[in-house]
């Protein structure tokens, strides 16, 4: 699963009502399906020969900006841990959903300075090239 799709089988799943008996079971399939494409995600970006690693070679002027974007991934990690803890602790419903949102709100704004940057990185011109 990519991680645009974990994203919205989160929110999905946080939508199910509070009462619904299945609201846990949905929303723990949710974080596990997040967690594996989150993985993916930091694999393709972080790994060797990754996305981050090719934006370094050609911008290393961005530096301290896929520093921050590696801290997002470290920072987004401890949160999906945290939120599977709430879940195995059974957490209300409620705390779970705020949890949840917060993650979700998270998540896409890693994207966008993710976006950002790759902007930042391949279409900036910076002058001086002949």
């Amino acid at each position: 699963m990519e991680l645009l799709g974990g994203i919205h089988g989160m929110q999905h799943a946080i939508q199910t009502p509070v009462g619904d008996p299945a609201f846990g079971t949905r929303v723990s399939h949710a974080v596990a399906e997040l967690k594996a494409a989150f993985a993916e995600h930091i694999e393709v970006t972080e790994g060797p020969g990754g996305l981050y690693a090719g934006v370094m070679h050609d911008a290393p002027r961005l530096a301290p900006y896929l520093n921050s974007l590696v801290g997002d991934h470290r920072s987004v990690w401890t949160a999906l841990d945290e939120l599977e803890g709430r879940l195995c602790d059974r957490h209300s419903p409620e705390v779970v959903r705020r949890d949840a949102d917060r993650l979700i709100q998270e998540m896409w704004e890693h994207r966008q300075r993710g976006a950002d940057l790759l902007y930042e990185a391949y279409t900036t011109d910076l002058g001086g090239e002949t």
